[in-house]
């Protein structure tokens, strides 16, 4: 496929993300005009029709819903030659996409690429739900910080585990009284506020408190975990989630009661990347550098 192919493809995709040709055009610095032609030319070499208009935005056609995997794939591909000839031409990675959860993002993702130079490869981060993981590294990015176990197709270094935490105001009674971690069974009966079912962190608790028979209250819902400490510092309940505490709320280790004992609730995190990625040499290295970091900033657990 020509290079003027590729980049019809390119094209053709990002119409299909935005959902009309004025919105892709925006993103792509082009007029309007000079993209509808490109579509109209990339049709007639297909020998297919690719969109049809539905009301003001421009929805595929079966053809084009089966060919959108196919074109993501090839795109990527292209791109990924193209890093990998500069790779053996200049000996350095220039550029890595990393997809993340807002909360990794916001965490510790963007704190560590703050302890890299020049010399590193520059971290762009993407954000992901955390349940798009696999498909973001088939889409483009070059590798994942993932709170889910990667499957078998996947080259993964483990991170550690991060603990779910409840946090209190500083004036509740288990903040006076300094106590830093309680069994699951002692938040019984308290109005709770959770992230929703979009977080692993979630199902994980949920988990927990079905094996424990535990039952909150009440139950609210927010999917911002400074949030969740915000309206647990105003006094609305008690938060949960996996962020660091901020606004003075006082943390308390979530403890998961089993045979073996009592051990604090928690999610592992890894870097998880495609196997024969050109550059995951690299990404092994920033997978142990980002480890060692969780470790130093306490982040992680302690096994």
């Amino acid at each position: 496929m020509g290079f003027m192919n590729l980049r019809r493809l390119q094209y053709f995709l990002a119409v299909v993300d935005h959902g009309t040709v004025t919105g892709a055009a925006d993103k792509l610095h082009m007029a309007q005009p000079a993209l509808s032609r490109q579509i109209k030319t990339l049709e007639r070499e297909l020998k297919l029709e690719l969109f049809e208009p539905q009301g003001s935005r421009l929805a595929l056609t079966a053809a084009g819903r089966a060919l959108v995997p196919a074109a993501r794939r090839l795109v990527v591909e292209a791109l990924d030659f193209e890093n990998a000839a500069t790779l053996l031409r200049t000996g350095k990675v220039e550029r890595l996409t990393v997809a993340a959860t807002s909360a990794s993002l916001r965490t510790f993702l963007a704190p560590f690429i703050a302890t890299t130079t020049p010399e590193d490869p520059q971290l762009v981060a993407r954000e992901t739900s955390h349940f798009d993981m696999t498909e973001s590294l088939r889409q483009g990015c070059d590798f994942a910080v993932s709170p889910q176990a990667p499957d078998g197709s996947l080259r993964h270094v483990p991170l550690g585990r991060v603990p779910v935490r409840a946090y209190v105001p500083r004036d509740h009674e288990w903040a006076r009284d300094g106590v830093r971690q309680l069994p699951l069974s002692a938040f019984a009966g308290v109005p709770a506020i959770l992230t929703s079912h979009h977080s692993v962190s979630r199902f994980l608790l949920d988990d927990a408190l079905s094996r424990h028979d535990v039952t909150f209250s009440g139950v609210t819902e927010c999917d911002d975990g400074q949030s969740i400490m915000a309206l647990a510092v105003a006094g609305h309940g008690v938060g949960f989630t996996t962020e660091r505490p901020l606004y003075g709320a006082h943390p308390i280790l979530v403890l998961d009661e089993d045979a073996d004992g009592a051990h604090p609730l928690g999610l592992s995190l890894h870097v998880a990347w495609l196997p024969g990625h050109y550059a995951e040499t690299v990404i092994e290295e920033l997978a142990l550098r980002i480890r060692e970091f969780l470790q130093a900033e306490g982040t992680t657990l302690s096994e």
